[in-house]
């Protein structure tokens, strides 16, 4: 029954986004889990070791409606964009602005960076490139179709994903199409695609039918394509099984997962199973020596083997708090919730070591570097912190 409720919410959310207020489309980012009763959390350790570098406001998103809107580190700083259309170059250390662009155009997904660009993508299906180096326009491609993922870029192409099936890969000099691949899409799936992941010559996306495919990233010629989800159930709902979890690759081995589904192992070379162990998400995973972090759909926040899929420890306090994907950060895995709260857990053990309140609104992206982490919330609060 959890499941129904959170699609029906969901769908109204999305829905009715560009009428509501903004008090209550923020709530549409906190919305990675199923809607759980959350129990106020428990005290921290008492340990202060999170210290504040710098903080911004880069402008409200969240009264605009849904987006993908994460930050990305690139040669010493970090690029960023709000839903109105503002991207900006922020020296990491200082927080001072380097550059910043009005395109005068809302922003769907950003930000995508890679060989000295910048790519977002808006409402109306452009995807627009800029330098980094000074944030002017390189072009833009009317792609004529929603995107549903944040571009990524690399090998002289940005891939970038749509809601109806469509891979592209477009040329980087040029922004001109150079393949397309239409993937089959069921007729329910969970907002949103997960960001696809190159690796040598291959671009690994994960689809909403529950497969993980692997194309050349250059000509998008099919290497293989394989089901990563079983799940079964008697309604469209139940049937659900997105794999909107960004693959990781390290080695020979890709990780992955599928909402309703697994945390899974496969090999590079052919897809094959290593691994399979069932737990459900939509985010994306942390990595760390041998273990994956995963926050479940329940908010539980997992450690997972990397030898064979055995769970490390589990840690439930956050149920219902709408919490984010974890990062690393040195000995410490760092998440975000929905009331702007950031916490840092052990690794080892999954104990709680601090929470402090960061933010205003969700937190919606956690970015590491350097033993720094930065995260933006849907007001507009952009804030980077040491460990």
């Amino acid at each position: 029954m959890s499941k129904l409720i959170y699609l029906v919410l969901l769908t109204a959310l999305l829905l009715g986004a560009c009428n509501k207020n903004k008090v209550e489309e923020e709530n549409l980012w906190g919305l990675h889990q199923e809607p759980v009763k959350a129990q106020k959390l428990p005290n921290d350790s008492g340990v202060e070791e999170i210290s504040v570098l710098w903080k911004q406001d880069i402008g409200s998103g969240a009264s605009l409606g849904f987006a993908q809107l994460v930050p990305a580190y690139l040669d010493g700083s970090i690029f960023v964009a709000n839903r109105a259309g503002e991207v900006f170059r922020i020296e990491a250390q200082t927080g001072d602005t380097e550059w910043k662009v009005d395109l005068d155009q809302e922003i769907n997904t950003a930000v995508g960076v890679g060989e000295n660009l910048i790519v977002v993508s808006h409402d109306n299906g452009d995807v627009t490139a800029m330098n980094a180096a000074d944030g002017a326009v390189a072009w833009k491609s009317s792609i004529k179709r929603q995107i549903s993922a944040i571009p990524v870029v690399g090998k002289g192409r940005i891939i970038v994903r749509t809601s109806d099936g469509l891979i592209i890969g477009l040329d980087t000099q040029t922004g001109e199409k150079s393949w397309q691949i239409n993937k089959e899409v069921p007729g329910l799936t969970v907002h949103g695609d997960s960001t696809p992941v190159i690796t040598g010559d291959a671009v690994l996306t994960g689809l909403s039918n529950g497969k993980l495919t692997a194309n050349n990233v250059i000509s998008g010629r099919d290497y293989w394509e394989a089901e990563i989800s079983f799940v079964k159930g008697q309604n469209e709902i139940e049937r659900l099984n997105d794999s909107d979890t960004p693959p990781i690759v390290h080695g020979t081995t890709i990780y992955t997962a599928t909402y309703q589904g697994s945390v899974m192992a496969l090999k590079l070379q052919n897809a094959d199973t290593i691994w399979r162990t069932q737990l459900s998400t939509r985010l994306p995973m942390g990595f760390s020596d041998n273990t994956l972090f995963v926050t479940t759909d329940l908010g539980v926040v997992t450690a997972v083997s990397t030898e064979d899929g055995s769970i490390i420890w589990t840690q439930d306090i956050f149920m219902g708090h709408g919490v984010s994907h974890p990062v690393v950060v040195g000995n410490r895995l760092v998440i975000g919730d929905s009331n702007g709260n950031v916490h840092t857990l052990d690794v080892q053990s999954g104990a709680l070591v601090e929470s402090r309140k960061v933010a205003s609104g969700a937190i919606l992206g956690v970015i590491t570097y350097n033993r720094n982490f930065t995260v933006i919330s849907s007001s507009g609060d952009l804030s980077t912190f040491s460990l």
